[in-house]
């Protein structure tokens, strides 16, 4: 059995095209599938209804045909508004996540932040406290250096 050329996604252009035969055609003028011409306007309802038919499979022009005024608004009205409105809600749970995982993550650098300048004070109150100490020590040796020289120069005058 020969196999046809046609597949289940041809236009009827397209059928035309793999179809046509000089044989079959004759003596008869050539004629097109459909009326477009170059330049033609889609305000013209026959342009819009001969592009239509050319441009979708057969079998796409029959459902759509088929299709009352309820589905047709359904599918290309509410349908692409119902997609919007999705992808919409999309976007804003993906930024309600991402807001939410930089609060923890802030929320955590404030921990660490806080630990570290607990760290850092108690480092701070040891080091100052050691430099109290420390001054108040040189203070101490300073008297005792004075003393022991003050003594000293009392030897040598007596």
């Amino acid at each position: 059995m020969p196999r046809t050329p046609i597949g289940h996604k041809d236009t009827l252009g397209d059928i035309y095209y793999k179809t046509y035969t000089e044989e079959a055609r004759g003596d008869l003028p050539h004629q097109l599938v459909w009326g477009l011409k170059q330049k033609d306007i889609f305000v013209k309802f026959r342009a819009c209804r001969d592009w239509f038919l050319g441009s979708f499979p057969p079998s796409e022009v029959n459902r759509q045909r088929s299709r009352n005024h309820e589905q047709l608004y359904r599918t290309y009205i509410i349908a692409p508004f119902d997609a919007e409105k999705k992808a919409e809600e999309w976007g804003r749970e993906g930024l309600k996540n991402k807001l939410h995982a930089a609060e923890e993550l802030l929320s955590k650098e404030r921990a660490e932040w806080k630990k570290v300048c607990e760290k850092d004070n108690q480092r701070m109150y040891t080091a100052r406290s050691k430099i109290t100490d420390l001054e108040a020590e040189v203070g101490t040796l300073k008297r005792k250096v004075e003393d022991a020289q003050a003594d000293k120069g009392a030897l040598r005058k007596s």
